[in-house]
């Protein structure tokens, strides 16, 4: 079996290491559900799912309510994506939530695959065999990579379009040595061959994609462009940012369809949201370590970094859009460590291709093989350990079992959060009750009765009420804390009130809160109304 195996590896590494990838993402596609932050659920889940059911998640869509004058700050070109994905399935006759994040897991594990194919393919193209294969290891099973992968997470997404425009471009040019201010680097080739045009102007294309998904890459595709009109390029250049704006512009054309014809407007709020809110989000540069500190764990990470900086010249089409892209969120006020993801392929496959260099040429390494030989053993050891935790964590378990058990009651009107933050309670995945009537949300100190009779939901959501004033017949309470007193304050109101069911936080969330209180740790206790006349405008009018 293992001398197979080996032999296939030696006649198709590519092949080997694409289904290597898939089998651990497969069980991130299994034993991961959940989400693992907002982003990933409620920019992307809620929005799209909400059209392909009919309806218009906090009005995000004109139409239905919306009188918004602009868009959300937000880029639809994804949420377009998934909207299909969602409508298909539910041709098919898969209409259970957690069924359709099933499907939803396993195309973007299949998709994640483009990223390992083309930083493969690039690093074949411009370095050796040997790196190839490293970096393809690397990008197959770095821990959180498989857990990552298979997430509606934007930065991930724009992966694929990101690399493969960079193949083409470098397929399109090849690469020689240029001379710039006394520095030696190389470079995309000037003069660009009749019979590579096509891939040249691909590669901006599809460049421009790839900005759709994510905003903040476009400050990479700018610095390739940069790149080229350094070298002299200027009809290169011009054509590679004409293109990719183009292709930017594609993406963005809900602006002009659905709102009033001006262009970039989502763009234009993405802007301004965070030129306000930025110093909202304050984070530390120390985030950003985690390339080196636990998303690539030393001593590997170290060996990436310094064979990063040893190639800033040589291979500068790569460094410095890579450069300038970390550069940026280094410096912006908001900081979380999700926000450098598109950046990781390159760093993994330039530090692999600089690495090599070094350990190949320096005399002090050379002569301690050894060394080099415990450190990736050890890399891989502790790696394999955290990858298969991150491919077996159920992220947020009581926030989408709670809503999973609501779907599974045949009874469900409407629903109310009650906590003891003073914020109230989390907003809830809403998209696993296969309900979108509008949710009440409150703090234990605020009068629930006035909240389901004067707010369509809660405030954070108050856009998103689609039935108005439906009054909830199930009851979640968060946590234990005067549970008692707080459950006895709403039967006073619903004297019907019962538990029903207890939903545990899973096992990540309690090791999350144990390592910083500031992540919540979640226990919901689900109460109903049984009488369902208590559960109604009139019913409740009659406690007056």
């Amino acid at each position: 079996m293992l001398a197979s195996l080996r032999s296939f590896y030696d006649r198709s590494p590519l092949a080997a290491i694409l289904c290597a990838a898939l089998a651990v993402r497969l069980i991130a596609v299994f034993f991961a559900p959940g989400y693992l932050m907002h982003d990933d659920h409620f920019l992307t889940i809620e929005p799209s799912s909400s059209w392909a059911d009919g309806k218009n998640f906090n009005h995000w869509l004109p139409g239905i309510g919306n009188n918004n004058a602009h868009p959300e700050p937000i880029s639809f070109f994804y949420l377009g994506f998934l909207y299909l994905i969602f409508s298909g399935l539910q041709f098919l006759g898969i209409d259970d939530p957690q069924q359709q994040m099933v499907c939803m897991r396993l195309i973007h594990a299949v998709y994640a695959l483009l990223t390992i194919f083309f930083a493969y393919r690039i690093t074949a193209l411009i370095s050796t065999q040997k790196a190839a294969n490293r970096v393809g290891w690397l990008l197959a099973f770095i821990a959180i990579l498989p857990n990552f992968s298979v997430r509606n997470l934007v930065e991930m997404v724009c992966m694929p379009p990101l690399l493969y425009g960079m193949y083409l471009l470098l397929r399109s040019a090849g690469l020689q040595t240029k001379s710039f201010l006394g520095i030696e680097w190389r470079a995309p080739v000037p003069a660009v061959a009749a019979t590579h045009w096509s891939k040249f102007l691909l590669a901006a294309l599809i460049m421009g994609f790839a900005v759709g998904f994510r905003y903040q890459t476009g400050l990479f595709v700018a610095v390739v462009g940069a790149v080229i009109w350094l070298q002299r390029s200027f009809v290169h250049a011009f054509l590679f940012g004409v293109v990719s704006l183009m292709a930017f512009s594609i993406t963005q054309a809900d602006d002009i369809l659905f709102w009033g014809g001006e262009p970039f407007q989502h763009l234009k709020g993405y802007f301004e949201y965070n030129q306000k809110n930025a110093g909202n989000y304050p984070g530390s540069p120390y985030a950003y370590l985690s390339f080196i500190g636990y998303f690539i764990l030393p001593p590997v990470s170290l060996f990436l970094l310094a064979g990063f900086i040893r190639e800033w010249k040589r291979l500068a089409i790569l460094v410095l859009p890579t450069a300038a892209f970390l550069l940026f969120h280094i410096l912006f006020p908001n900081k979380q460590e999700r926000f450098i993801l598109p950046a990781l392929p390159f760093v993994v496959m330039i530090g692999v291709i600089g690495w090599e260099e070094i350990s190949r040429n320096w005399n002090w390494w050379k002569e301690r093989p050894s060394l080099e030989v415990w450190s990736w053993r050890i890399f891989w050891g502790l790696n394999t350990c955290m990858m298969l935790v991150f491919c077996t964590t159920y992220s947020k378990k009581a926030r989408v079992e709670s809503m999973t058990y609501l779907h599974d009651q045949s009874d469900l009107r409407n629903f109310a959060l009650e906590a003891t933050a003073s914020e109230g309670a989390a907003m809830m995945p809403q998209f696993y009750t296969d309900c979108w009537t509008s949710y009440y949300s409150w703090n234990h100190q605020a009068d629930p009765i006035a909240a389901i009779r004067n707010m369509p939901s809660n405030e954070r959501s108050s856009k998103s009420a689609l039935q108005p004033y439906t009054v909830p017949n199930y009851f979640l309470f968060y946590n234990e804390d005067q549970l008692e007193n707080r459950v006895a304050k709403i039967q006073s109101y619903f004297p019907s009130l019962q538990l029903v069911a207890t939903i545990e936080p899973g096992w990540y969330d309690e090791l999350l809160h144990h390592l910083n209180d500031k992540n919540t740790l979640e226990k919901v206790y689900i109460y109903k109304v049984m009488n369902p006349e208590e559960a109604t405008p009139d019913g409740l009018e009659r406690m007056f």
